[in-house]
């Protein structure tokens, strides 16, 4: 599979990302409001044509869409990254605001200020702009707005001018209308698909689509505490980052800038609200920390990146938690052990209780080094303090298989799984696990599940078949994995069929 998306400008970030980011996205840069009318006479758009795509219908083209992402390896899969973005969004999508839909939010690791909105709920957000925000409330601020495209039902809208498409004829006419809108050449996709929406129609919402979901996103905001400038500040910073683009820049800034209008518009609505001072959480300062270090992971990005690092600590600009978690971060990925070690010390002076991400890093770092031993011990007394950190039960995985523990690691993975079966990852620990044990129908089992959550089901479907082949499977187990095969051949063959048709 190919690897994730590097950090790239927008003309150089990844296919599907960049495709992304130009319609769905309920992107920072959105299409500019009109100068007048107030926000709160805006009708609400999603009521009136939300209801002609089901929700259930929504959200399985969002499925299709982010299981393609996973596919090219364009969703990054950081366990750190994701499950801050899912914890920290949560009190976000808890309100009355966020209209009880289910959200799934995902890193891609692009430099870019971005964030988009897929139909059903899913919402990607770039590194970039993690790294931009200034404080978790400007982060929140283009959260709230995204959640607010899916809530008014937004994109359904659009989607639902197809009322003949099937699931996958969506998803698809989707992915290549984004196609059209980030490479003009690539426009005759959507007209092979039989589409009859034109192209403009397709691409982008409308001006008080958009306005709309800064209304609601600013309510979304007080409802959750945060501190509604938070999104006249960031929005003001990329029209700042607009207008140095000038005319290099990328086709969705230069044709859908953030205007002073729109600003000015949320700043009337905010009108005599509170400031609300909310501090930011320790996990916000360490994720940007992470993200920053590892932004380039060359060598020459690594370098640059410490050398960032060491100013802002001596300069006092940078909490020094973070500071020197980036610099022990920065010095694991180029495997100066004895300088991650050091940071690592630092940042433990600082932070007496533990975090799971320092200990995440201390365990690797010494696996890195090559004493899975320390490592295992590490991770061992992480996971006693942290049973919830989802990448040191990784890291633990990974420690065992170093110690060619197998007969430790099974029980202890599969236990896991229990608590995240979504988690292709430790699937294929498991799937390594059982090999070990010379458990060959098990394996082939396990990285079933793990190519059906990476979107590739014809190599699971063939993963189901060798362990049948096997014969190694009791009748229990073989009864599950028939049906299983079963289920996963059925829905192949229908989203076969519905290709066909669509090609017709």
């Amino acid at each position: 599979m190919p690897g994730a998306a590097r950090p790239a400008t927008c003309v150089a970030m990844p296919f599907a990302t960049r495709c992304a980011a130009a319609l769905l996205a309920a992107t920072l840069a959105c299409a500019p409001p009109p100068a007048v009318a107030h926000a709160d006479n805006l009708p609400r758009l999603g009521d009136a044509a939300g209801d002609e795509l089901s929700p259930a219908m929504e959200r399985k083209v969002g499925e299709s869409i982010v299981r393609e992402m996973r596919r090219r390896g364009e969703i990054h899969d950081d366990p750190e990254v994701s499950d801050y973005l899912n914890d920290f969004a949560a009190p976000l999508t808890a309100g009355a605001a966020a209209g009880g839909f289910a959200f799934e939010f995902f890193l891609v690791r692009d430099g870019t200020l971005n964030a988009f909105a897929l139909p059903g709920g899913f919402i990607g957000v770039h590194s970039g702009l993690v790294v931009a925000a200034q404080s978790e409330s400007e982060l929140a601020s283009v959260l709230a707005h995204e959640i607010g495209h899916v809530t008014q039902r937004h994109i359904a809208r659009m989607l639902a001018r197809e009322r003949q498409a099937s699931v996958t004829m969506l998803a698809a006419l989707v992915l290549a209308a984004l196609a059209a809108r980030s490479n003009p050449q690539a426009a005759a996709g959507v007209a092979s698909l039989g589409g009859s929406v034109a192209q403009q129609q397709m691409l982008g919402f409308s001006r008080d689509a958009e306005r709309e979901a800064d209304r609601v996103g600013l309510e979304i905001l007080r409802e959750a505490g945060y501190d509604s400038n938070g999104m006249v500040s960031f929005f003001g910073r990329l029209q700042q980052a607009g207008r140095l683009y000038e005319s290099s820049a990328p086709d969705y800034l230069r044709t859908h800038p953030v205007t002073s209008e729109r600003i000015a518009d949320i700043q009337a609505r905010i009108g005599e609200q509170r400031y609300r001072q909310r501090a930011d959480s320790l996990e916000f300062a360490l994720v940007r920390a992470k993200l920053r270090a590892l932004a380039d992971p060359g060598p020459e990005g690594l370098r640059r990146e410490r050398a960032v690092f060491e100013r802002r600590l001596a300069e006092r600009t940078i909490d020094e938690r973070a500071g020197w978690f980036g610099l022990a971060t920065v010095a694991a990925a180029a495997r100066d052990w004895e300088r991650a070690r050091a940071a690592l010390r630092e940042v433990r002076r600082r932070l007496p209780a533990g975090h799971p991400f320092v200990e995440a890093l201390a365990a690797r770092v010494e696996l890195g080094a090559g004493d899975p031993a320390a490592a295992q011990r590490l991770a061992d007394d992480a996971l006693a303090r942290f049973p919830a950190s989802r990448a040191l039960a990784r890291l633990r995985g990974e420690v065992l298989l170093a110690r060619r523990d197998h007969a430790a690691a099974v029980p202890f993975l599969e236990g896991a799984l229990e608590l995240r079966r979504s988690d292709p990852e430790l699937w294929r620990l498991l799937s390594q696990a059982h090999a070990g044990l010379g458990d060959a129908a098990r394996a082939h089992r396990a990285v079933a599940e793990q190519y059906v959550l990476l979107g590739a089901v014809p190599a699971a479907i063939e993963q189901l078949r060798l362990a049948q082949r096997t014969g190694q499977l009791d009748f229990h187990t073989a009864s599950r994995v028939d049906a299983r095969l079963r289920g996963l051949e059925a829905d192949w063959r229908a989203e076969e069929a519905e290709r066909r048709a669509q090609r017709r």
